[in-house]
């Protein structure tokens, strides 16, 4: 296989208005280099237009950029930019395309060879880069002194080399169709330069060096993040020379900062009430529609939890359908599965959990639990008790679920989160690749701390057909497995998936070229003032 193309997220007591609210109320090409933003049409006619800074909003504390154990996708916007992958996501498609390999071929898909760009200069004056660059880079990933909890997705490598200074070849323990995505742009498939990494130690979250096109000038973790273009980048010098983002944690700050000039596009408003305002008023509604699943993680660890009765009752215990109506019709939809129905392998075919108060009520008495149970949610004091949550919480009331919010400072609630240290908590994952979805959350590989299994889930039936379906050079197969996976996960349900999502990025008018991708991140390469 082979491919040569470009480069390319109050409480009243409402139950009963949501109730009334729903009645009233989803390779093989050429040798073309990236294309530049001319070429993909971000600046067209105003290729005359002054291209100056461009002011955008940063939604919360940073966590840092290293590729090795970054999170979150306000963190990953800013990686992505800075970073390249062997491949990457075209923007409009979310179709793979070559990054820093130019092409690549796999008779098996267990020998993988990469064809590495010649000329890629890194940033900061590191050179150029080359082959061992991509070896270090993934071996560390692999090293358990890295603690990455990405270290997972290479587990079926078992072995990377580099014959000259241009080619990379991976071989694999077992065939894998959906290997490309793991080496994308996308956390460990980023490139990382050694010399760097040695030079800042731990601090190099803060200090990075890519190849991408926009290198970091300066952070205040409190307050700014100032990216500046990179001129020898190998797609080209991005139109913007510098990317400004202002850190504005609350969204309708956000909206009177983007009314008064004071930031030209917001990342990401999450506030129903904001986006109609924003709209109403005349800006760029750029957004992203069904890009990944809110997700409510189980700690299969706790004592109410590990009862596949409890979970299946927390289930049918809320309506999500009518709070996402009547909340956040733009943002929200309800879910029924991990994937999204764009994906390779969705499938309809599973237990939905349609909302069933009295279901809930007997499961729970069936468990032992109908005089009530306490639940603890694991959440940011940066987002708060949303209506959403609070609407939840009073659904669950009724059935005798007692939900308690925990709000912890963001650091604090991403380090719990990710070591498992919950009784119950949110998780979304943007994610192309199902695999990545469905090994970092089910694969006993990927139990926390070691990686984003935080249910704790260890199911020896889904991991078998999980492993298989990776390796099942068939589509119909494969489809069949993913099916399978999907049946198994949705009746046990150590995942609660509560809604697909969409992103907004609003913005003036006279910026073009903002596509928000399957990920929910922006390529600012592709992105100029038209006017």
């Amino acid at each position: 296989m082979e491919n040569t193309k470009g480069r390319t997220k109050r409480s009243l007591s409402v139950i009963g208005l949501l109730l009334t609210g729903a009645l009233l109320l989803g390779g093989c090409g050429g040798e073309n280099a990236p294309p530049t933003a001319a070429e993909t049409g971000a600046s067209g006619a105003g290729a005359a237009v002054e291209q100056k800074a461009l002011k955008v909003r940063f939604y919360d504390d940073p966590a840092g950029f290293d590729p090795a154990s970054i999170f979150r996708i306000e963190n990953e916007n800013i990686a992505f930019n800075i970073y390249s992958g062997l491949t990457t996501y075209d923007s409009q498609t979310g179709k793979v395309v070559p990054d820093l390999a130019e092409k690549w071929e796999s008779p098996d898909n267990k020998v993988w060879t990469f064809h590495l760009r010649k000329g890629v200069q890194w940033q900061g004056g590191y050179g150029e880069l080359k082959a061992k660059d991509v070896l270090y880079s993934y071996k560390r990933i692999l090293d358990p002194k890295t603690a990455s909890p990405y270290q997972a997705e290479f587990n079926n490598v078992a072995t990377i080399e580099s014959p000259d200074d241009y080619t990379v070849v991976i071989t694999l323990k077992k065939p894998d169709g959906n290997f490309l995505h793991q080496v994308a742009n996308y956390h460990q498939g980023q490139i990382v330069k050694q010399e760097a990494v040695e030079k800042y130690g731990d601090q190099f979250k803060w200090h990075p060096v890519g190849t991408g096109p926009y290198a970091l000038e300066s952070i205040d973790p409190n307050s700014r993040i100032v990216l500046t273009r990179h001129e020898a980048y190998f797609g080209g010098a991005a139109p913007i020379p510098k990317l400004d983002f202002s850190i504005i944690k609350d969204d309708q700050t956000a909206t009177i900062a983007l009314q008064n000039g004071e930031v030209d596009l917001a990342m990401r408003i999450s506030r129903q009430e904001s986006l109609d305002q924003l709209e109403s008023a005349g800006f760029k509604m750029n957004h992203v529609d069904n890009y990944a699943a809110s997700l409510k993680v189980f700690n299969l660890s706790n004592r109410y939890l590990k009862d596949i009765r409890v979970r299946q009752a927390y289930a049918y215990a809320v309506d999500y359908n009518a709070i996402a109506k009547s909340i956040s019709p733009k943002l929200q939809a309800p879910a029924n599965s991990l994937l999204m129905d764009w994906m390779d392998g969705y499938t309809e075919d599973t237990v939905h959990y349609k909302y069933d108060p009295e279901k809930a009520k007997s499961l729970l008495k069936d468990a032992g639990y109908d005089k009530g149970i306490m639940i603890k949610q694991l959440t940011t004091s940066a987002t708060g008790v949303t209506d959403p949550m609070q609407l939840e919480k009073e659904y669950l009331a009724k059935v005798g679920i007692n939900l308690e919010f925990e709000l912890v400072d963001t650091p604090t609630f991403n380090k719990r989160r990710n070591d498992g240290d919950f009784d119950t908590t949110s998780r979304l994952l943007p994610a192309v690749n199902p695999d990545t979805l469905l090994f970092s959350f089910f694969h006993p590989d990927n139990l926390a701390p070691k990686g984003l299994n935080g249910a704790r889930y260890d199911n020896k039936d889904l991991t078998t057909k999980l492993e298989s379906a990776r390796a099942e050079v068939d589509k119909g197969k494969r489809t069949e497995l993913y099916k399978e996976v999907q049946q198994i996960a949705m009746k046990d349900v150590p995942y609660l998936p509560q809604y697909t999502s969409n992103v907004y990025w609003p913005g003036k008018k006279e910026i073009g070229g903002v596509v928000i991708n399957k990920l929910a991140q922006v390529n600012f390469h592709d992105v100029s003032w038209t006017k």
